[in-house]
């Protein structure tokens, strides 16, 4: 089945697009440091693979969607300590992800889902205002930052001693890069990583300014990655992909009650 990509589509293809639906994926992500193994665009490619899954299980369904192009910058402080990180400013990614949803909009597609990769608190309050801001320039829209990341409760699918603090370059993020791109992991690399379970006081330490190696992770993950196996992420995103679909049809019989 062919995705609606728009980034690949020209104006008559999108415009036959908006006649079958008006539903939107905007994937979002920084460019981040994972560790030293993965590359800095792990979290749009996750997120990336998400969408397209969810997009193909919902039309399966009949129900068309297309993917916008990613926004490949976010807000990444944390890890903004190590070679290669990228970092927007709290404002930007505000002003960015608003005005990409308001576009999206104002061609007829109504129902946006932010779909990122990356679970900074920070960065997601900023992703939680611009979807606000876009839906009071517009009151037609709505625009909704799924919680794919955090709430599809994928611990039971890891391996590692501790999946709840599997929380960063980890187990899962691993896995998923060895399932998507694994010729952009360095395998030689994660086989030297030795668990680390500093996870579990990530967010506290985050919620006092410290960065990643303020937070104890001095080659920037969190978990134990060597336990990574492509079957695992492969998993993985089948669980990520079946709770957006459930968001998307949630969404619908909102948005129909709401007309």
């Amino acid at each position: 089945m062919k995705l609606n990509l728009m980034y690949e589509m020209n104006t008559r293809q999108i415009q036959d697009v908006v006649r079958k639906t008006d539903i939107a994926f905007l994937p979002v992500g920084p460019t981040e440091v994972h560790s030293q193994h993965l590359p800095v665009g792990t979290d749009i490619e996750s997120a990336l693979d998400v969408c397209e899954r969810a997009a193909a299980k919902l039309a399966d369904l009949g129900i068309e969607t297309l993917i916008a192009p990613p926004v490949n910058y976010a807000l990444a402080e944390a890890a903004n300590c190590f070679v290669g990180n990228m970092t927007l400013r709290y404002e930007t990614v505000v002003a960015v992800v608003e005005d990409v949803c308001a576009g999206l909009g104002r061609w007829g597609f109504r129902r946006i889902f932010v779909m990122c990769g990356h679970a900074e608190p920070r960065n997601a309050q900023a992703l939680r205002e611009a979807a606000e801001n876009a839906m009071r320039r517009d009151p037609s829209l709505q625009v909704v930052v799924s919680d794919w990341l955090l709430g599809s409760g994928i611990q039971e699918l890891l391996q590692c001693e501790y999946p709840q603090w599997d929380l960063h370059a980890g187990e899962s993020e691993t896995a998923l890069m060895l399932n998507r791109r694994p010729d952009l992991v360095d395998t030689e690399i994660l086989k030297t990583l030795e668990p680390n379970w500093e996870g579990e006081f990530l967010f506290e330490r985050l919620a006092g300014g410290n960065d990643f190696i303020g937070c104890r992770a001095p080659l920037a993950y969190f978990g134990d990655p060597r336990t990574a196996t492509a079957e695992i992420g492969e998993k993985v995103y089948e669980r990520y992909a079946d709770h957006v679909v459930e968001e998307v049809l949630n969404s619908r019989d909102r948005h129909a009650v709401r007309q």
